[in-house]
């Protein structure tokens, strides 16, 4: 087992030696500097030999059975990623039957790890929190440094479709369940900051929309994204009716969510071969 924190992290960091000491198997604690998630999934995975690599938050709880059924899709040698089950205690929000698609016009249906399935399901993409990689896999994929700012909104979906593109399947495992229990953040990555998550969101999926979409399919997001786009960054359309139904997200963050997707283009052109 291989547990990443930073050089604050003194109490986990203590958990993390007393388990050394105790445990059956080995337990190793590696530091990293930078706050987020792409850099203690350099880390982990610099630091690990093995065909599989399952990756846990540190505000997760492990459910029995865990690791045996998120490792057992691998059985197929297609399967690239395994994501399990978040269960949030008080979680809220809509679970679509397609959780974890991408529409044809480019809608990524999020929540996957609430879906209650009756078995494996293939899916476009799985929650970064609760998942395991092939590592030759993983290794061949680009942790894509534009997704460092901004607590990594949405890095997972790019790996995914990395991953598919090389021919590999996504699959989502609702019998590895984990108990997400939010645990306090860095402040630099408050999610109760709306403004500030709004633009990173609207900048981070216009970016993967352009990376991944081509041809026809790029068309059709772009009809899609722009004037209408999703509930997490809306186009003009979205925001007039969220005025006029009343019931949705405050005018004033369209300014927010248009300049996001300006910026997640500038990125685009920046990166494209």
């Amino acid at each position: 087992m291989i547990v990443v924190g930073r050089t604050e992290d003194v109490a986990a960091a203590q958990v993390a030696g007393e388990a050394a000491s105790s445990a059956s198997f080995p337990v190793r604690w590696c530091v990293v500097a930078r706050p987020g998630h792409i850099a203690p999934v350099q880390a982990g995975l610099a630091a690990t030999r093995t065909p599989l690599v399952a990756f846990l938050d540190d505000d997760t709880e492990p459910q029995p059975g865990w690791l045996q059924a998120l490792v057992a899709p691998f059985a197929d040698s297609r399967v690239a990623c395994v994501g399990g089950r978040v269960i949030t205690p008080g979680f809220r929000g809509r679970v679509h039957r397609d959780a974890g698609r991408v529409r044809w016009y480019g809608k990524h249906i999020g929540n996957v790890g609430a879906l209650d399935a009756p078995g494996v399901v293939e899916v476009d993409a799985v929650m970064e929190g609760n998942w395991a990689w092939r590592t030759e896999v993983l290794r061949r994929l680009r942790l894509d440094p534009i997704f460092e700012d901004g607590d990594a909104t949405m890095y997972g979906l790019d790996l995914c479709l990395q991953a598919k593109a090389l021919g590999g399947r996504v699959v989502y495992e609702p019998r590895a369940q984990v108990i997400h229990y939010v645990a306090p953040r860095d402040p630099a990555l408050d999610r109760a900051d709306l403004g500030a998550r709004t633009f990173v969101y609207s900048r981070n999926m216009t970016y993967i929309g352009l990376k991944h979409f081509r041809g026809l399919r790029r068309v059709a997001w772009l009809a899609w994204w722009w004037p209408v786009g999703d509930s997490g960054s809306r186009g003009p359309v979205r925001a007039v009716a969220d005025v006029l139904r009343r019931d949705g997200r405050p005018m004033g963050l369209l300014r927010l969510e248009l300049r996001g997707k300006v910026e997640g283009v500038h990125l685009w052109r920046k990166s494209a071969p």
